[in-house]
């Protein structure tokens, strides 16, 4: 593989992940949970949540296409699964009531919900496990050595979202005291819809998938 291909590769798994994991909307909306926190607080949260978010991703993307084969699951299935999912995260989101989530956010326990419900599914839900598994199946080939190759440039795609959603996870109260409330009720309610057309675009994309599979 060409340097251009690895690029290729890299920019398809970072395009497909940075508007599912969303990482300044699910910082806005994991924002209330850190109150109280002082940084150092934050970051030590922020970072156990990311990682758990990495390991879970980077098990769908490894395992998850072998597990589907055993199950007897196609990937468009999967995806169509995903993007229903993904939509009806989206109609949730924009149908909440922000004012009232943000008052229950401060009386969880963060030590024991780092991995569920913050890095899943509120970071790294099933629509981004589907979209992951769909990108390992893109990317199998013949060649074995060229496969793992294609699988380490999503892997660092992945890594580098994950970063990019700790530094916001870390900062997002210095960007709510910029924008002020009505700014991060605007952005919250932009990335749901973005989430829900994300969904509705997948589940079309499936559904096309799976006609297509049916003899003309």
């Amino acid at each position: 593989m060409s340097l251009l291909e690895h690029t290729s590769i890299f920019l398809l798994g970072f395009t497909s992940l940075i508007p599912l994991i969303n990482p300044i909307g699910t910082a806005l909306i994991l924002n209330p949970f850190f109150a109280g926190q002082d940084l150092k607080g934050r970051k030590s949260y922020a970072l156990s949540i990311v990682l758990y978010s990495f390991f879970l991703g980077l098990g769908a993307l490894l395992l998850g296409s072998w597990c589907l084969k055993f199950m007897g699951i196609s990937v468009s299935t999967t995806q169509l699964a995903g993007g229903i999912i993904i939509a009806r995260m989206g109609l949730n989101l924009l149908s909440s009531n922000t004012e009232s989530d943000k008052s229950d956010g401060p009386h969880v326990d963060l030590k024991s919900s780092t991995f569920y419900p913050m890095a899943f599914p509120l970071t790294l839900g099933p629509g981004c496990i589907s979209v992951l598994i769909t990108l390992d199946a893109h990317v199998q080939s013949a060649s074995l050595s060229e496969t793992w190759l294609k699988l380490a440039a999503l892997t660092l795609s992945l890594f580098t979202v994950c970063v990019i959603t700790y530094f916001c996870f870390v900062y997002s109260d210095k960007v709510i005291s910029k924008v002020g409330t009505s700014g991060s009720l605007v952005a919250n309610r932009l990335s749901a819809f973005l989430v829900f057309c994300i969904g509705v675009q997948m589940a079309l994309t499936a559904i096309k998938s799976i006609f297509h599979t049916f003899p003309g």
